[in-house]
C-alpha cells in the first residue's frame, strides 16, 4: 500500500511540474522533484498509458500534459481518430529513450516500461536485427548502437585520460584516473565485434595474482581519439575493459636495463620472475585457454614487482565444446614470437604457449648488446640454436630451453611441468643451482 502511495505522489509532482512548467524533459522534471532520471521515465511511460501525458518525437523526448493536447483537438477532421494503441516504431523508440541513459537490462527496460519481459525482448532484438541496439554476452547489457547524445551519461565519462599507454590495430590502451575514487587504471578500448568479448570473458575468469587484474568492462562510443585515429571519423560503438594499472613497466623494459647494466641480474632473480610467468601460464591453460601472443611487451609488473601477464587480445579456447581440435587463423600473434605451428598450421593446443616462453627464458639470461646481434642470432635461436658460450654458463637452463624450443608441438613440455622443473633443479631463494643431475 506504502509503495502504491508513493508512486501515486511520484507521479502527482511530475504533473504539477507540467501544468506550472509546461512542456519539459524528463532530466529537467527529474531535477525538480528531486529523483532519478530513470525513476520519471518510468513514471512518465505510466502516465502516458493511462492517457494523462504524451511526449513529442523530439530527442530528448518533451513531455507535457494531455489536457494541453485536447485543446487543439478541434482541428482534426470528423473522420481523423487518435490512436488509441502504439505502433512498433513508437514503442521501439521507448526503447531507446531509456537507453540513451545508459545500458540497461531487459528487465529493467520492461519495468521501466510497465510491459512484460516477453514483449521487451521482442521489441529487443528486433531493434537489434536493425542495427539500432547491441547486447553485451558478458553483462546481458542493452545499449544503443550508436553515438549517444551529448547530454547522456556513458562509463568512459568517469575517467581522465593522462596518457596513452599503446595504439596498434587491436584498438588503444589509456592510463587513466578514475573521478570519483581517485586511482590510476589501464583502460583498453578496442572496435566493438563478436571476436571482442572473448578478451573479457577470458580476463574474467582468469583471478590470478600472475594476470592483470579485470575490473569491469562496457559498451560506449568513441570520446578519445588514437593517434592512429586521428584523421579519421567514425560513428563505432567500442567495447572499453578496465584494468588494474601495472606501475612496474613491462618485461621488455627490463630487459633493456639488464643489457645496459654493467653489473648483470642474478639467476636467482631471474627464475624468480620467470617461474612466476610460468605460474600464470599454466593457471591459463587449465582453465583451457591459450594466450597465443606471449612476449616481452605483454608481460607486466605490478607495484609491488610482482609479474602481471597481459594483453588477451588473441585468446582462445584449447578445444570446442566436445572436447575436439578447433581450426584456427594461421598467423595469429607477433612473428618473432610466434611459434612454428602458428605460422603454418590450422591446428594447434596449448603447446604454442611454450615455443616464446622458451625464447623470453632465453632474452632474461642472455646479454642481447644490440638491434643488429638480436637479428642475427634470433633466427639461429628459433632453429635451437644457442650462441656460443651460452650452454657452458648455463648448462641446465639450456636443457630446458631446448626442449621448449621443439619444433614439434608433442616434444614441448606442459607448462605445469617447466614449473616442476624449476621447483626442482633451480633454487629460486639462492643464486646457485641444485646439485641435482637432468
Amino acid at each position: 500500500i506504502s509503495k502504491m502511495s508513493a508512486d501515486t505522489e511520484t507521479e502527482k509532482r511530475i504533473c504539477d511540474v507540467l501544468r506550472l512548467k509546461g512542456k519539459s524533459t524528463a532530466l529537467i522534471i527529474a531535477k525538480e522533484i528531486g529523483l532519478d532520471k530513470r525513476i520519471v521515465n518510468k513514471h512518465l511511460y505510466i502516465l502516458q498509458k493511462s492517457n494523462q501525458v504524451f511526449k513529442t518525437d523530439e530527442q530528448p523526448p518533451v513531455w507535457d500534459l494531455l489536457e494541453k493536447k485536447k485543446e487543439i483537438k478541434h482541428t482534426l477532421k470528423p473522420e481523423q481518430k487518435p490512436q488509441t494503441t502504439r505502433d512498433t516504431s513508437e514503442e521501439e523508440k521507448h526503447v531507446e529513450d531509456l537507453l540513451r541513459s545508459g545500458g540497461l537490462k531487459a528487465h529493467q527496460i520492461a519495468t521501466d516500461l510497465g510491459q512484460s519481459r516477453q514483449t521487451t525482448n521482442k521489441q529487443l532484438y528486433s531493434m537489434m536485427e536493425k542495427g539500432r541496439v547491441q547486447k553485451c554476452s558478458i553483462s546481458n547489457m542493452w545499449s544503443l548502437n550508436e553515438e549517444w547524445s551529448e547530454g547522456s551519461f556513458s562509463q568512459e565519462r568517469l575517467f581522465e585520460m593522462i596518457t596513452e599507454l599503446g595504439d596498434g590495430g587491436y584498438g588503444c590502451v589509456y592510463k587513466v584516473k578514475h573521478k570519483i575514487d581517485g586511482k590510476i587504471y589501464a583502460l583498453k578500448k578496442v572496435i566493438l565485434t563478436r571476436k571482442a568479448d572473448s578478451e573479457v570473458k577470458a580476463l574474467a575468469q582468469l583471478e590470478h595474482p600472475n594476470i592483470v587484474r579485470y575490473i569491469t568492462s562496457w559498451h560506449g562510443p568513441n570520446i578519445w581519439t588514437s593517434n592512429q585515429q586521428r584523421n579519421q571519423v567514425s560513428n563505432r560503438t567500442y567495447l572499453f575493459i578496465q584494468m588494474e594499472f601495472c606501475e612496474g613497466g613491462t618485461l621488455t623494459d627490463w630487459i633493456q636495463a639488464r643489457n645496459h647494466m654493467e653489473k648483470q641480474r642474478t639467476t636467482a632473480e631471474i627464475h624468480k620472475i620467470f617461474s612466476e610467468i610460468i605460474t600464470g601460464v599454466e593457471f591459463i591453460h587449465a582453465n583451457n585457454l591459450i594466450h597465443r601472443d606471449l612476449k616481452p611487451d605483454n608481460i607486466l609488473f605490478g607495484a609491488d614487482g610482482k609479474v602481471k601477464i597481459g594483453d588477451f587480445g588473441l585468446v582462445a579456447a584449447q578445444t570446442d565444446q566436445n572436447g575436439d581440435p578447433i581450426e584456427r587463423s594461421k598467423r595469429k600473434g607477433t612473428p618473432p614470437y610466434m611459434s612454428p605451428e602458428q605460422e603454418n598450421k590450422k591446428n594447434y593446443d596449448e603447446k604454442t604457449d611454450i615455443f616464446p616462453l622458451g625464447l623470453i627464458w632465453f632474452e632474461m639470461l642472455w646479454k642481447i648488446s644490440t638491434g643488429m646481434e638480436r637479428v642475427k642470432l634470433w633466427s639461429d635461436l628459433r632453429n635451437q640454436r644457442f650462441p656460443e658460450g651460452f650452454s657452458d654458463k648455463y648448462s641446465a637452463e639450456s636443457t630446458f630451453i631446448m626442449k621448449m624450443l621443439s619444433y614439434s608441438p608433442e616434444d614441448r613440455p606442459h607448462a605445469k611441468d617447466i614449473k616442476g622443473d624449476l621447483q626442482t633443479f633451480f633454487s629460486l631463494e639462492h643464486d646457485v643451482l641444485s646439485q641435482r643431475t637432468i
